[in-house]
């Protein structure tokens, strides 16, 4: 008989980047359209390495938790909580806005 849990342990592998594209795809949409939606050249990289906000955004779109996709990424709960302290809200995670004009400079 086996033990069924939802506990992330070190045994649990990642979901393999080409399964969340392939989930992307199924609910119609794609990294770059969440790129271009969040206002990132890209996010691509959130397959590969640890992004924080790159992964709210993908799990969100998948109607998961980032844990749930990456539970490697995941496996020391208190060293995740420390980088979301340090990092800043997805909200606020889009590039600034390009200044139009210099200082001193007008436009």
């Amino acid at each position: 008989m086996g033990m069924h849990t939802n506990a992330t342990t070190a045994a649990q592998k990642d979901m393999h980047p080409a399964d969340v594209l392939a989930a992307l795809k199924k609910r119609g949409v794609s990294l770059r359209q969440l790129a271009i939606k969040f206002e990132y050249k890209h996010i691509d990289r959130v397959l590969r390495t640890p992004w924080l906000a790159a992964e709210k955004i993908v799990a969100d779109a998948l109607g998961l938790k980032p844990e749930v996709i990456w539970p490697e990424r995941y496996v020391k709960p208190e060293l995740r909580i420390r980088a979301f302290q340090l990092t800043r809200k997805v909200e606020l995670t889009k590039p600034r806005a390009r200044r139009t004009q210099r200082k001193g400079v007008a436009a």
